[in-house]
């Protein structure tokens, strides 16, 4: 089968197409044919050696949608019923120290899988499985957001930024979101968009709606460290503040933190790791947001950008456009 997979870490150059066997599901696993594979910050960090744990050689990719056409002999019986199924998944070791899904074929644990979204195809689901349950993460396992929280979203733009929003308006919380401009944007209709004019937008902002000192919760899905400090300044001094943090976009992951005003409103820092929930608990969350996409409580992506598995050029390009935030529309891998 074809997949994208790099010999060792470094350049994105060391990513290539290979021919490479079609993976055997052991007792208890699926073979799933893949449809698309989205495209995340994760994946090109991994390939260019700026996350310690990754093994090589590795082939790339968390995110998936696919057809399950194998289940393996002496699985329990119920289990054939997967034969056929359109499924999602994301999370795990998957694309750093197991390969991953940047392939036409991956194997996943039977009692993983999760049904796809009804209302999705298989692009667009492809394309918000890692980001969806990073947003649910941060929100529920992490923030503990409830309903009359007052909250801010760093890079309310971005994948798991929109999707936390909504997680957030589904609790019942008031959200504030960031943009890094608002030209030709249309934030949802629940969210106080906020333009990164000047390093102080945040707090202005924050004062002109009367909740200075007033924010419970801010959830930095950007990773730069201007607007982070202007917002951990708009936070409650109660000690009841919580921070997620999901990335920083340095190559040596740093950036100044203003600690005084941190231990001054005794806020609480936490950050987000993906891998924190085990496989049936990210099926939990899937099935969770599938049922709640369907239903129509939140919204999958408008769009979605294509890129072929065979096209290296384009490839590498939205690697390195995921990183840079270079683009609103997310990427998928189809083979």
């Amino acid at each position: 089968m074809n997949a994208l997979r790099f010999e060792k870490t470094g350049p994105l150059d060391n990513l290539t197409l290979s021919n490479v066997p079609k993976p055997v599901p052991t007792p208890g696993e699926a073979l799933v044919r893949v449809k698309a594979a989205g495209i995340n910050g994760s994946d090109s960090a991994g390939i260019q050696g700026w996350l310690p744990f990754v093994t090589t050689p590795r082939i790339a990719g968390r995110d998936f949608s696919g057809e399950v056409v194998e289940v393996t002999e002496g699985s329990d019986p119920s289990a054939q019923e997967w034969v056929g199924a359109e499924v999602w998944g994301t999370g795990g070791d998957r694309g750093f120290v197991v390969d991953g899904s940047f392939a036409e074929y991956i194997t996943v644990p039977i009692s993983a899988l999760s049904r796809k979204p009804k209302s999705l195809d298989h692009v667009k689901a492809g394309s918000i499985t890692l980001p969806w349950l990073c947003a649910w993460i941060a929100v529920e396992t992490l923030a503990n957001v409830k309903k009359g929280d007052n909250v801010v979203i760093i890079g309310a733009r971005g994948a798991i930024g929109s999707g936390a929003a909504q997680l957030c308006k589904d609790r019942g919380a008031t959200v504030f979101g960031t943009y890094r401009s608002l030209a030709n944007v249309q934030p949802p209709a629940f969210l106080t968009p906020i333009e990164l004019s000047s390093k102080t937008s945040i707090r202005e902002a924050i004062a002109q709606h009367g909740l200075q000192n007033k924010i419970d919760v801010l959830l930095d899905c950007a990773g730069y460290e201007d607007p982070f400090n202007d917002a951990i300044f708009t936070m409650t001094p109660k000690g009841s503040g919580r921070i997620v943090v999901m990335a920083v976009h340095r190559s040596d992951g740093l950036f100044t933190v203003d600690l005084r005003t941190l231990y001054a409103k005794a806020l609480t820092l936490k950050g987000l790791k993906s891998s924190i929930l085990g496989p049936a608990e990210v099926k939990k969350v899937l099935d969770e947001l599938a049922a709640k996409l369907d239903s129509g409580d939140l919204e999958g992506p408008k769009e979605v950008k294509t890129v072929a598995m065979s096209d290296m050029g384009a490839v590498k390009g939205a690697l390195t456009e995921v990183l840079t935030r270079s683009s609103s529309v997310r990427s998928v891998i189809v083979p």
